[in-house]
């Protein structure tokens, strides 16, 4: 539109138009073109060589963290349930402060990633 108009007065040129110039009505093909286009470019769901690797890579670590622990001596196995026992009396005992603390972290932790599109939101 024009620079020089004011928005009332495009918005009465725009109404003008609309009550006066008589509507055409739509090409049957406009569907047709439209999808046409939008699935040029449609890339098919497959899964591809990296899927594969990072899948066969998270497998092997999984197997071997299972058979190392299978592995671990006894007097191991005895002190690192010694230890999360300790850990877990640790949480109950601090749970007055630890779990409030953890829950304002997570929440400031989201809040935090929602600032850049925040930013980019006020910055329309």
């Amino acid at each position: 539109m024009d620079k020089r108009l004011t928005p009332e007065q495009e918005n009465a040129m725009i109404e003008d138009a609309l009550n006066n110039i008589p509507l055409v009505s739509m090409p049957r093909s406009v569907t047709v073109n439209v999808m046409a286009r939008i699935q040029k470019d449609v890339r098919p769901a497959l899964i591809t060589w990296h899927d594969f690797v990072l899948s066969l890579v998270i497998a092997f670590c999984v197997g071997a963290l299972f058979f190392t622990v299978q592995s671990l001596p006894p007097i191991l196995v005895a002190k690192l349930r010694i230890q999360g026992i300790l850990l877990y009396q640790d949480i109950l005992v601090n749970a007055r402060w630890l779990i409030p603390a953890i829950f304002f972290g997570f929440a400031a932790f989201l809040s935090a990633l929602t600032i850049p599109y925040l930013q980019k939101q006020l910055m329309k």
